[in-house]
């Protein structure tokens, strides 16, 4: 297994700063792995994770994509997307089909989504499609930022692929099963902070579940939650509240219970929160590079209980169980 102890500069974000938010409890992790380098099984400022089909999947700033044992850190795949000059992608969706794995990619800075697939047994990944060009039109992108997927439950038929964007668009696309013929359903956002309006300020992420999509509007410092046609329910503003505010949320996942947990790139700590009520229920993590800390986080996952965080700034991936807690019951949560 391979640990990170190093010390980082972080990358400071292109938005307004907002001032530095309180640290919560340390992470008490149960397996850690990476570290600094190009070899299998380390990274190069990774930002990018998904889990699916046992393993963890990784993307970092050498356009690398590896699939990881999420025990050990041992890299069982590897490839490269086809350019990076530009840049390199921010975000990444795995699903199961049958025992392939398919892995839709947000290729940032070639304004375009990915479509790989990876066979049992295989250590590379063929390029299955693609669709996007730069542009502000329909079917086009400027820099997509993530990828959610929504499937029938019945059939598991492709009913829908949300793509969120930053950098002039600040919007979702959303696309019907054709994306790949370039048909697209339709879009909703805008650039913008109106508390009453759908405008965003770099929509860095994603989590959709069967009623709801959840937004990490990361400039903005709030989450999102939208109807899967895209209308507004609530902004999620914690600093409004009275409350610690999130600070740059770069991830969002859904938890079993109904909550969320996001990663704030800018606080370099996790936040849990009642999606219903709008408010935080805990605070974990603190900058640092020792255990249990974290260097500028960009991406979450999670295998049940089990979440794992990537901890960008220090090249490395924890997993860790976050603490039972319950949940104000209303009926108007996702």
């Amino acid at each position: 297994m391979l640990t990170s102890v190093i010390a980082v500069l972080p990358w400071l974000a292109s938005c307004t700063d907002r001032a530095a938010s309180r640290p919560g409890a340390p992470l008490t992790p149960l397996v850690t792995f990476g570290e600094p380098g190009t070899q299998p099984g380390q990274f190069a400022y990774p930002r990018a994770m998904d889990f699916a089909l046992g393993s963890l999947w990784v993307i970092d700033k050498t356009s690398r994509i590896q699939r990881l044992d999420p025990r050990t850190g041992a890299c069982l795949a590897s490839w490269r997307t086809p350019a990076m000059d530009l840049g390199k992608p921010t975000g990444v969706t795995v699903e199961a089909d049958g025992d392939d794995a398919l892995i839709w990619v947000a290729d940032t800075h070639y304004h375009r989504v990915l479509l790989y697939r990876l066979a049992p047994g295989e250590t590379e990944a063929s390029l299955e499609s693609q669709f996007g060009c730069f542009g502000r039109g329909p079917g086009e992108f400027i820099y997509p930022t993530d990828v959610a997927i929504q499937r029938d439950p019945a059939t598991g038929a492709l009913q829908r692929i949300y793509v969120s964007e930053y950098g002039g668009n600040d919007r979702v696309s959303v696309f019907g099963p054709g994306v790949l013929h370039g048909e697209q359903d339709f879009l909703f956002g805008f650039t913008g902070a109106a508390p009453s309006a759908r405008g965003f300020d770099r929509p860095q992420s994603l989590a959709l579940s069967p009623r709801e999509l959840i937004v990490a509007d990361a400039c903005n410092h709030r989450l999102g939650r939208f109807t899967p046609d895209g209308d507004l329910i609530a902004w999620i503003d914690l600093a409004a509240e009275g409350q610690p505010g999130l600070n740059y949320p770069y991830a969002v996942i859904l938890l079993a219970d109904g909550s969320a947990l996001v990663c704030e790139f800018g606080g370099s700590r996790l936040q849990r929160i009642d999606l219903r009520t709008g408010t935080s229920i805990g605070v974990y993590g603190s900058p640092g590079r020792h255990a249990g800390e974290l260097a500028n986080p960009w991406a979450l996952t999670r295998d049940g209980d089990t979440c794992y965080v990537l901890d960008s700034g220090n090249s490395r991936v924890m997993g860790f169980r976050l603490p039972v807690h319950r949940l104000a019951i209303r009926g108007d949560g996702p």
